[in-house]
């Protein structure tokens, strides 16, 4: 995943499939919705949500969410 690569250190990615007992449970656990796949929730340093998003997107895309998140 070229974004986890290019954030290495600064932030953490988490891949749940929904297509498996753990991916479902975690889900659960954290009380997360997927009414769409796939579904990029993306949460600030408390752990807060702060924006998710359906669809499939590109680098600029993804790298554009994740800087308004981080400051940069």
């Amino acid at each position: 995943m070229a974004l986890k690569e290019h954030y290495a250190g600064e932030i953490e990615f988490i891949v749940v499939d929904i297509d498996t007992p753990e991916g479902r449970r975690m889900l659960e656990l954290e009380r997360f919705d997927a009414p769409y796949i796939p579904i990029f929730y993306f949460l600030d340093g408390e752990g807060n949500t702060v924006s998710a998003e359906a669809g499939v997107f590109s680098f600029e895309e993804m790298e554009e969410w994740i800087n308004q998140i981080i400051g940069e």
